[in-house]
């Protein structure tokens, strides 16, 4: 019996050390996957920041600066994506933004400076899907995708460069972490 017991509890401490370096344990200027956005942010001012997402209206993003009294390392502009009927606002994915105008070239050497990172991080390889032109041809221009994925496929980790060849200053990178639901919502290939 105390063997049966020392093998359950030994496999108890593994799962929770293998799965202490997930993309579900992320956590970036308060925000995390699963956690609630009102633990960072009152009900009005969630509710005042609702942005539509572009796939219709089951997820909300709301813009999130972290308090740098709180985060002093996180200066930064972030989408926090919830549910917006979701009483706790539980967050679905969160995104960071940084602007790289006229600079894709910057943009590509910051996205693998996070690619490394996010790789030891994650404990993950990610997927690089290179520079692509947009699918959509009213947008001239090309992005680059890098995507971190588990098999079977759970919550995912992104990081991606825009290029607008019309409007080069808006040049961006986006990183973010996203629930599988959340993932398969958005996903090009449903």
């Amino acid at each position: 019996m105390k063997k049966i017991l020392f093998i359950i509890f030994t496999s108890l401490i593994w799962c929770n050390v293998s799965n202490s370096e997930s993309i579900r344990d992320y956590e970036k200027g308060g925000l995390k996957l699963g956690g609630s956005l009102l633990d960072l942010m009152y009900e009005d001012e969630i509710k005042e920041n609702f942005h539509s997402i572009t796939h219709g209206d089951k997820f909300t993003s709301v813009m999130y600066i972290p308090n740098v009294l709180t985060y002093p390392e996180e200066i930064g502009l972030y989408l926090v994506v919830v549910k917006p009927n979701d009483k706790n606002y539980t967050i679905h994915g969160f995104y960071l933004f940084e602007d790289f105008p006229n600079d894709f070239e910057g943009c590509m050497k910051k996205q693998d400076e996070y690619m490394k990172t996010n790789a030891k991080l994650f404990n993950l390889k990610p997927a690089d899907y290179g520079v692509a032109t947009f699918p959509n041809p009213d947008t001239k221009g090309k992005w680059r995708a890098v995507i971190f994925d588990y098999n079977p496929p759970k919550e995912t980790s992104s990081i991606l460069c825009y290029h607008f060849e019309d409007e080069p200053e808006r040049n961006n990178l986006k990183m973010g972490v996203l629930t599988r639901e959340f993932a398969n919502y958005i996903s090009v290939v449903q």
